[in-house]
This record gives C-alpha cells, sequence and structure tokens, in this order.
C-alpha cells in the first residue's frame, strides 16, 4: 500500500543533498585558501643561504658580486644557468631565473667592470630553493672556482668548506607546491560539483514531471492511499491503479494508458548478471530506464514481483524484449 506523505517526503528530500554539495564545495574552497596562506606566508620568510646545509628550504642571499655562468643545464625544458656569486662574508652557488638574472645587471657590470672608481651598486636579494649539490655539478664547481682565482685551491676534499653542500635554486618557491595542495582540493571539489549536479537536475525533472501533469496530480497523490498501491521501496517505485512513479533520479510518473511497451534488461560484468532495470515504451517512442536492482536473490524476487504487478495493470501493452514487439511498438507510436 502507497502513503501519500512518505511519498512526498521522499521526493523533497533531495535537500540534504543541497546542504551535503555545498558543504563539500566549502570545505575544498577553505582547504586552497588556507594552503594558500600558509604558501604566501612561507614566501615572506627566508633564511640566510649561508644558515642552511639541508633541501627544500625557502632562502636568499644579498648579492653584491657574481660571476658568468659557469654551468647550464635543462631541467623539463627549460635552461638553467648556474653562477657564483658572493654576499658580504661568503660565495654560493646559485642557478638563476631571467627576473634574477635581470635584476643583477647592474652588478654583474660591476664584477666584471676594469674601473677602479667605478661605483659599487646597492646589493640584491635573491630568493628560491635549496637543493643538495650533485656530483656532475661539483666537479664543475670545483674547476671553475680555480679558474676564477687562478689557483687549485678548491677540491672534493674541502669543497664544502668554500661552497656548503647546498645551492640555490631560484626557479623554485614554495609555492611550486601550492599545486600539489590544491590538487588535495580536487577530490572534495569534485564530490561537491557531482551532487549538486544531481540535486539540480533531480530537482528540475521533479518540477518539470508535477508542471505537466497539471489537474492530473492531485488524482496521482490521492491513488498514493488507496490499498491495491503497490510500494517497492528499493527500487523507489510506486505502482498505483493508473500509474507508475519513480523518483530514483527525480519524480517520474507515467500513465498507464500511455506506455506501448515493457520489458526486463539485464546488466552483465564478466558474463554474470549484475543488475536488472525495467523498460517502458511510451507513446511518444521514447525509452524510459526504471527500478533498476542489484543481482541479488532477495532483489530478484521483488524485481519479479515488481514487472508482473506492472503486466497484471497493464494487460494490453507489449511485454518482453522480442523483435515482434519492437515492430509491433513502432505501430503504436503517436505519429
Amino acid at each position: 500500500m502507497g502513503n501519500k506523505e512518505e511519498f512526498l517526503k521522499n521526493i523533497q528530500k533531495g535537500k540534504i543533498s543541497l546542504i551535503l554539495g555545498i558543504a563539500f564545495l566549502v570545505i575544498s574552497l577553505i582547504t586552497g585558501v588556507v594552503a594558500y596562506y600558509n604558501k604566501d606566508k612561507e614566501m615572506k620568510t627566508t633564511v640566510p643561504l649561508g644558515d642552511v646545509e639541508k633541501e627544500n628550504v625557502y632562502a636568499s642571499v644579498d648579492v653584491k658580486l657574481m660571476t658568468d655562468y659557469f654551468a647550464k643545464n635543462d631541467y623539463a625544458g627549460i635552461e638553467h644557468k648556474t653562477y657564483f656569486v658572493w654576499d658580504e662574508q661568503y660565495i654560493y652557488i646559485v642557478d638563476l631565473n631571467d627576473k634574477n638574472r635581470e635584476a643583477l645587471n647592474a652588478i654583474y657590470d660591476y664584477s666584471y667592470s676594469e674601473e677602479e672608481k667605478k661605483e659599487e651598486p646597492a646589493s640584491v636579494t635573491i630568493k628560491g630553493m635549496t637543493k643538495k649539490i650533485p656530483s656532475d655539478l661539483k666537479s664543475i664547481a670545483i674547476k671553475a672556482y680555480n679558474e676564477v682565482y687562478d689557483e687549485k685551491k678548491l677540491n672534493t676534499t674541502n669543497f664544502s668548506d668554500y661552497l656548503g653542500v647546498v645551492y640555490l635554486d631560484t626557479f623554485e618557491s614554495p609555492m611550486q607546491d601550492l599545486s600539489l595542495d590544491l590538487i588535495a582540493c580536487l577530490p572534495s571539489l569534485i564530490i561537491g560539483l557531482v551532487i549538486l549536479f544531481i540535486y539540480f537536475k533531480t530537482n528540475r525533472t521533479t518540477k518539470k514531471c508535477i508542471a505537466r501533469l497539471e489537474s492530473k496530480w492531485e488524482t496521482v497523490l490521492n491513488e498514493m492511499d488507496s490499498s491495491d498501491t503497490f510500494y517497492f521501496k528499493k527500487a523507489k517505485m510506486y505502482i498505483t491503479k493508473n500509474y507508475l512513479i519513480s523518483y530514483v533520479n527525480g519524480l517520474e510518473v507515467y500513465d498507464f494508458n500511455d506506455v506501448v511497451w515493457i520489458y526486463p534488461h539485464e546488466y552483465r560484468y564478466n558474463g554474470s548478471l549484475s543488475q536488472k532495470s525495467i523498460h517502458i515504451v511510451t507513446k511518444d517512442s521514447k525509452t524510459h530506464k526504471l527500478a533498476t536492482v542489484s543481482a541479488s536473490k532477495k532483489n530478484l524476487i521483488v524485481f519479479d514481483e515488481m514487472y508482473d504487478t506492472l503486466t497484471n495493470r497493464m494487460p494490453n501493452v507489449l511485454s518482453g524484449y522480442t523483435k515482434e514487439n519492437k515492430e509491433k511498438a513502432k505501430e503504436l507510436y503517436l505519429k
């Protein structure tokens, strides 16, 4: 037996989905904002390069002198050029991106100027992420360093005493990892969008159905309380005296007089039955999939009961998927 109040509650409870979808979107937004705030905060705080001995530290150096590049390499299609730079006390190895290299033009010119009284430019601060100095770069740096000082005083034994164990890569910053943090927000964002899409689609389907029924809507509702109405909770389907009512993906109501053909449809995975559904074809030649259930023993018993109930309520409707019924259905469609 159907129940009008329960039916109305079922087709209106989608508001929970709306709240849930919005909640997921808010979570993804907050997560993204917090990630950006933390990275932005990290961007404003650097450690002096001379105090760093480990990788992935956002560090800075105030450059007062520099050499021309002594090494270059290709990283993911981007050319990196490597330089020696000096601050007030020490010499460092750095990879300079174009922006930083341009900012150091005055210092570069000063470093190679032969004018004795040339005014020393102000130091320029460069920032980047620290990286361990690889062995191949170490070998090149030793040769370049000894050429700068015109003596062989740097070697693999004393290398870290002169140039440390890390170099500064100005191509990278904490913001490089922001994309990874934002990717972590994607699952909740996608879930939220999917839930909202289903909610609005379902809501739209329900409103269109009620509007289409117009004066019949009250009749449909009144039949919900009839003693001969069948309700199949798992399939979200009501079968009244004159109507088939489904609310799986929004409200769908079909007048038995508009149905010309009904047949079961099986879904198989690797040869095994996984789901069954009921397909009905209406006079406008459109096919509608209803009452999909998983292929458990209990569900299949309920499915057969649903199908038999529908065929009994619509004795003049074509039943079963056959070539003959497919041809006969065409004769019943509205022209």
